[in-house]
């Protein structure tokens, strides 16, 4: 599957901005699985693709909801090892990383704070057969633990937040 393929199927929002850098072969095909897998989940709940952007080793992609978002970000930099992603809560307008990395959560901090006996943490990015397996596991637990976030009841949400960043 080439580039163009990758945007003929996943047609862009009207308030999505995309942005590509050389993507390579693993982070078009993550990205594909994310937009085929996550995308109709979330935007069931409202929200809408924000951003996409495809890098040689990053991918990011934005889902946008007023001041909600959830972001899926991935890498595969070399000094990244092991290769990871993740799925982002957060709430805000500020798209600046400080603002952002206060004003965000991962995934897995709701998983823990939900069910304490799980050892939650990043995703290890899949390759190959492993990407759509790795994407329909992470976005199940997207509904599991992130329900009241993806309804709007941010409760949850801003008590994690809160510990998380108590701790900083």
């Amino acid at each position: 599957m080439g580039l163009l393929d990758f945007f003929k199927r996943n047609k862009k929002s009207n308030t999505e901005t995309v942005k590509t850098k050389k993507p390579s072969p693993e982070h078009i095909l993550f990205a594909d699985t994310i937009l085929e897998v996550i995308s109709p989940t979330v935007e069931q709940f409202g929200f809408t693709r924000h951003r996409t952007k495809i890098e040689n080793h990053f991918t990011t992609i934005i889902f946008r909801k007023n001041k909600q978002y959830i972001k899926v970000n991935g890498s595969t930099y070399p000094t990244d090892y092991p290769y990871f992603y993740n799925i982002i809560l957060g709430e805000g307008n500020d798209e600046e990383f400080l603002e952002w990395n206060l004003n965000s959560i991962a995934l897995w901090r709701l998983k823990n704070k939900i069910d304490t006996t799980a050892k939650p943490k990043e995703y290890e990015f899949p390759f190959g057969d492993k990407v759509k397996f790795s994407v329909t596991n992470a976005n199940n637990e997207l509904l599991k633990y992130a329900d009241t976030f993806l309804q709007g009841d941010l409760t949850l949400f801003y008590e994690t937040r809160s510990e998380q960043n108590k701790s900083r």
